[in-house]
């Protein structure tokens, strides 16, 4: 089988000749240190650490490592015509080596020096949420124009699909995650869900106005050509459980999702693909009912994750997409362990189909290049059918 149909065997619960894999797309990127060391082990010229600020930047492998790693999918970005972009946030360096980025709205952001993660410092709103401060910081929703590039798109998937691999693109609408994160921050978007909810629902349509305002040229570009796409995420859960009551999830941030895979599977056959990591069982009948196809990242770490349990429940209407967990086992566990565990994922999920095994987000920094190679090598051994 090539490298799509094992993924769309995959995506429609087919068994392939071996469990097909991922690395490079979305969030199975690796720190550049680690992108380093398993370049050195695979003995290849580590070609994407150059112009990675420093050991902690995430970066997507190469073509040369994806092939190495047998890597199943590439992600195809919808090119882009010409255009004049709106002023970005103000950048500035600290006296420490801090990043800030300080945007209209008044929210501001941070990078420690020599870190990777940029972390909320101060959200746009700080105060109460009203009306005319969902008017402040989300206007109304204008049409962006035809930004993408239809011809090249098409083009650039093709030609993907001529080489035998699976295409995802990439367009990710969050009504919750990105209300919270920058315009409220968690404390905030929590107690207005509380106290205001009306007002939280109107401040999550406002900003899914201007998302769907801006993926219409995307989805224009891309129709029915590539084989998923990353269309849609939350992370509405922690890895203990959700963090906010699954009624308040059905009530209020429901009936938004259903919205957004409505707008998509209008616009495209690919199939759907949802982020949310943590406990997230509780909503997974949610997510299955309003038309997700894939979950991702799939974290069996978090509670109630057991991956032999997941597939039992929901296997039959739900692909899982990642599994392998990089908080503890990746960073920690020695190879014996990476093997042990690719295999249990694979028993537990892969049959019948179903199944793409990955990290479970962003590999981090100071994880053994061996133990990267390892989770490759065990899959694409023990995964592949007898």
């Amino acid at each position: 089988m090539t490298s799509r149909e094992r993924i769309l065997a995959a995506l429609n619960h087919q068994e392939a000749d071996r469990v097909p894999v991922d690395i490079g797309t979305s969030d199975t990127t690796m720190a550049r240190e680690v992108y380093e060391g398993v370049a050195r082990l695979l003995r290849l010229e580590p070609v994407n650490a150059k112009g990675a600020p420093n050991r902690n930047t995430f970066v997507s492998p190469d073509e040369m490592m994806l092939e190495a790693l047998g890597a199943d999918v590439r992600m195809v970005h919808v090119v882009e015509k010409p255009r004049s972009w709106p002023p970005g946030p103000d950048e500035e360096v600290l006296p420490d080596g801090t990043v800030q980025w300080t945007h209209q709205t008044g929210m501001i952001y941070r990078r420690a020096a020599g870190e990777w993660d940029v972390q909320l410092y101060r959200p746009a709103i700080t105060g109460d949420l009203t009306r005319a401060e969902i008017d402040r910081v989300v206007p109304e929703a204008e049409p962006h124009g035809d930004w993408a590039d239809h011809e090249a798109t098409a083009a650039a998937i093709a030609g993907v699909h001529k080489r035998g691999f699976a295409v995802q693109c990439n367009r990710i609408i969050m009504p919750v995650t990105g209300t919270s994160i920058g315009i409220l921050d968690t404390a905030g978007w929590c107690m207005a869900l509380a106290t205001q909810p009306e007002l939280l629902c109107e401040l999550m349509d406002r900003f899914l106005a201007r998302c769907f305002a801006g993926a219409e040229s995307f989805y224009a570009a891309i129709g029915g050509l590539p084989d998923m796409v990353y269309g849609i995420g939350d992370d509405v859960a922690s890895q203990a459980a959700l963090w906010m009551s699954p009624e308040h999830y059905r009530r209020y941030v429901k009936p938004r999702h259903a919205e957004i895979i409505r707008f998509i599977k209008a616009r495209t056959s690919a199939k759907i693909i949802f982020h949310c990591c943590g406990a997230c069982r509780a909503i997974l009948p949610d997510l299955i009912e309003i038309g997700v196809d894939v979950l991702n990242p799939t974290q069996t770490s978090a509670i109630g994750m057991d991956p032999f349990e997941l597939k039992r429940e929901f296997g039959s209407n739900l692909v899982f997409w990642g599994g392998i967990d990089v908080q503890h086992l990746l960073p920690y566990g020695s190879v014996q362990d990476v093997e042990r565990e690719v295999k249990r994922h694979i028993d537990a999920l892969a049959p019948g189909g179903g199944y793409v095994l990955s990290p479970s987000h962003m590999i981090p920094c100071g994880t053994p290049p061996q133990n990267v190679l390892a989770m490759y090598r065990t899959a694409l051994e023990y995964g592949r059918r007898t």
